[in-house]
């Protein structure tokens, strides 16, 4: 799938679920720990870190365990650094492995004052690319950059997590910040098929030039986070 393509179906994706206005009651954000599974893992043996955000609306004004949001995440699962020979000189190449994926989100809590356990269904997708670096070896200064790589799958999975209460709103305090949460979750992301680079898949020669060998695979995650979840009355970003 060419770069047009690739934004096309992601600008098809967001105009489907997305409005001008999004009201959220719960904002959070995660630090991630991605491992790759299945065929993917194959590929990719290392693990990827990221972090996450999400917006969550709670129908009734959070009187019910239902609610609906938006996710997003961004991971870096791995690069290499290249001695290159170019017109004489060696150059440093340094590349970066990375996927944005991002998610319609359906959650299904409960209303535990002190610890909330949850479930989530998402269906979304995943923005996988590459991006290379060349500097001078001399100087550390950029020579140039590129995008060498990009392909988008589509991406559904589910997982669950827990909510820890570790700050509650004063009532004499006009923020509308009403309740804070640790949030710990586990999730299982299936992957359509992408192509992608991994560790080894540029290799430069004497010419100054460089080849690509990417790789094709479904690109299953597994992913847990940590991070903090806000609750607020009800706000219009």
């Amino acid at each position: 799938m060419n770069m047009k393509t690739t934004w096309l179906v992601a600008l098809i994706f967001i105009l489907l679920f997305a409005q001008k206005t999004f009201s959220a009651q719960n904002f959070g954000l995660n630090l991630i720990l991605a491992v790759p599974q299945n065929e993917f893992s194959k590929n990719v043996r290392n693990s990827g870190i990221g972090l996450g955000g999400e917006g969550i609306y709670y129908f009734e004004n959070g009187n019910t365990p239902f609610g609906f949001g938006l996710d997003l995440g961004y991971i870096a699962y791995g690069g290499e650094n290249l001695d290159v020979p170019l017109s004489g000189v060696t150059v440093k190449l340094s590349r970066l492995n990375q996927l944005i994926n991002f998610h319609v989100l359906f959650q299904l809590t409960t209303n535990g004052e002190s610890i909330r356990p949850y479930f989530d269904l998402l269906f979304g997708g995943n923005f996988l690319f590459t991006q290379s670096t060349v500097t001078d070896e001399c100087e550390d200064r950029e020579i140039s950059s590129s995008t060498n790589i990009s392909d988008f799958a589509w991406s559904f999975g589910f997982g669950g997590g827990l909510m820890v209460k570790v700050y509650e709103h004063n009532p004499n305090d006009p923020s509308d910040l009403q309740t804070m949460f640790l949030d710990f979750k586990v999730r299982y992301l299936k992957g359509t098929e992408a192509e992608y680079l991994t560790k080894g898949s540029i290799i430069g020669n004497s010419e100054g030039t460089i080849k690509l060998f990417p790789s094709r695979s479904k690109t299953d995650l597994l992913q847990y986070q940590i991070g903090m979840s806000v609750k607020f009355d009800s706000i219009t970003i």
